[in-house]
């Protein structure tokens, strides 16, 4: 019997180690040394693609619209009409005393003995730091349809002297409203999603140079059993590291309402109360859409161009902006005013009628 068994128990130990050794010997797939890490993909989500966008870095200031510029030149035009402060006058030489000789007692052979101090360091000045703001801007901006696509585009500017080596936007989500199904970066440049999980993306962005800024997308899909005016709520935070102490944020809120169809704007959500009034009537204009903490500045379109505005804010810690504005200067007619985010080059714009 044990001879009968012995046999069985050699061929069983074979099978064994073969089915071992066969994930180590089964061939891999290629993949450059360059390429990062694919992105794990849980089992009840669908696959996710990522794909190269290609070069994707510009200057800052290719982003400023017509309607900036058009601002700019107006402000140019009104600082160009001042006069040039006049320089002071030159400091007569004459007038600069001589340097008086010392002068010793009779006691004192020689000079007094300088006091010898140990030389002092030079200061080494602290590298250049980045300043990084990333931005979130949807597509569909406004309103999304059932069972379609919704892209978000991930803007990351770098206002700062410096290079950030390194920025992470962590962009959370409901995966009972949309679910990420692809993303478009510069893999050259070192963007891409990091890590994706049932929750929240990942991007990080490789080096990003002191006025430069880089973007790219991630399409989701639209949850097709969503009621009508179900809000996909959107903020994201994010993360830089440079030569210096390196800093973090939270990015502007991007709410998307579902509905039937598709309806976007260039423009961040704007509401100015009254909206009809007398010239001294005192208008005040409200929008939470901006980057916390960033500056928001204003100018006016009029029928006669563009109208500089002394109206400014900063936006509160969630993003929000209260800017008053009496337009005691004006004739009747509509008019709009544009509302600037100078970190997050966001522009919201609200129309009101002067009677």
């Amino acid at each position: 019997m044990c001879g009968f068994l012995r046999p069985l128990w050699s061929a069983a130990l074979i099978v064994a180690l073969m089915a071992a050794l066969l994930p180590f010997t089964a061939p891999r797939a290629v993949q450059s040394a360059d390429d990062p890490t694919p992105v794990a993909t849980p089992g009840d989500m669908p696959v996710f693609l990522q794909e190269d966008l290609g070069p994707a870095t510009r200057d800052i200031g290719d982003d400023v619209d017509a309607i900036i510029q058009a601002a700019l030149v107006a402000y140019l035009q009104r600082t160009g009409d001042l006069p040039a402060p006049a320089a002071p006058d030159a400091l007569a030489v004459s007038a600069i005393p001589s340097p008086v000789p010392p002068v010793y007692l009779p006691l004192i052979v020689s000079p007094p003995m300088q006091a010898v101090l140990p030389p002092q360091p030079t200061p080494v000045p602290p590298p250049p730091g980045a300043d990084v703001t990333a931005v979130t801007w949807p597509e569909p901006s406004i309103r999304v349809g059932r069972g379609m696509t919704l892209t978000y585009e991930i803007r990351v500017y770098n206002d700062g002297e410096g290079d950030a080596s390194s920025t992470t936007v962590v962009f959370p989500y409901n995966r009972n409203h949309i679910l990420p199904i692809a993303s478009r970066f510069d893999r050259s440049a070192g963007d891409w999603v990091s890590e994706l999980t049932p929750t929240q993306l990942t991007i990080t962005f490789g080096r990003l140079g002191g006025g430069k800024m880089r973007s790219g997308f991630i399409d989701f899909r639209v949850n097709d059993r969503l009621t009508d005016k179900t809000v996909i709520d959107v903020r994201s935070t994010f993360r830089w590291s440079d030569e210096n102490r390196g800093g973090n944020g939270r990015g502007n809120w991007a709410p998307v309402l579902v509905g039937g169809g598709n309806d976007t704007a260039p423009f961040v959500w704007l509401i100015v109360e009254p909206v009809r009034g007398s010239a001294n009537e005192t208008r005040t204009f409200f929008s939470d859409r901006f980057v916390p903490g960033e500056n928001v500045v204003t100018w006016l379109n009029t029928p006669r161009g563009v109208k500089p505005l002394d109206v400014a804010s900063t936006a509160d810690p969630s993003g929000r902006v209260w800017l008053s504005y009496r337009p005691s200067d004006l004739t009747p007619g509509t008019y709009q005013i544009v509302a600037h985010g100078t970190r997050s080059r966001l522009s919201g714009v609200a129309s009101f009628v002067v009677r």
